[in-house]
């Protein structure tokens, strides 16, 4: 890879000879710079599944992994059983894991199922978030322009043109839900009662 640029001092009054970042971040004279690359390419395999992206939960970064379709998606299920009208404390947009393991349960189908995977000897799958949710359908979304081939509708591994639940439930009325629709793109939310799709992730910092 060739540098962009590097640093230097130009010998200007007052000007040191660091380039500073960020608080407390310098870089001494002679720092070559590089433009950042892709982890990897979108669908690519990788960590069991396929990649779906970056994302940046509580500071870290982090690779997220979709399952495959035949082993980490299933179809008309719900997100609760009964007792919708009880918070469940799953109100993270972005930390579908942190949210899946307090559902993790016989009363809680959507969550249960993801959780309950092991796929490629991973055991950490979860139902994503509502965020991480709305990632896989920017991402890898069947009816998107730069989708990969597999995702693309008819593909191996694309999503159904039907809504999916995320794992995070709606703030001001707990017996509701997020779900993103995998035709429309748009994000909702719906009775935990309701049977819609799952497709389980899992992640890992990068």
């Amino acid at each position: 890879m060739k540098p962009i640029a590097t640093v230097v001092n130009n010998k200007q009054p007052g000007w040191q000879n660091a380039v500073e970042t960020e608080p407390n971040v310098t870089l001494p004279v002679g720092t070559k710079l590089y433009l950042a690359e892709p982890f990897t390419e979108l669908g690519a395999p990788l960590g069991g599944g396929f990649y779906a992206g970056e994302m940046t939960i509580g500071g870290e970064l982090y690779a997220l992994i979709v399952a495959s379709k035949a082993e980490g998606e299933k179809l008309e299920i719900q997100y609760k059983k009964s007792d919708r009208h009880t918070a469940d404390g799953t109100d993270s947009d972005d930390d579908g894991l942190t949210n899946s393991s307090k559902i993790n349960d016989e009363n809680h189908p959507a969550a249960l199922f993801c959780q309950s995977l092991e796929i490629g000897d991973h055991k950490d799958w979860y139902l994503p978030s509502r965020d991480e949710l709305a990632m896989l359908c920017r991402n890898l979304g069947p009816r998107r322009k730069n989708t990969p081939e597999a995702f693309c509708s008819g593909g191996t591994e694309a999503f159904e043109p039907q809504c999916y639940w995320s794992s995070t439930e709606f703030a001001s009325y707990s017996y509701f839900a997020w779900f993103v629709s995998f035709y429309g793109g748009f994000q909702y939310y719906g009775s935990k009662l309701s049977t819609f799709g799952v497709r389980a992730v899992r992640r890992f910092k990068i």
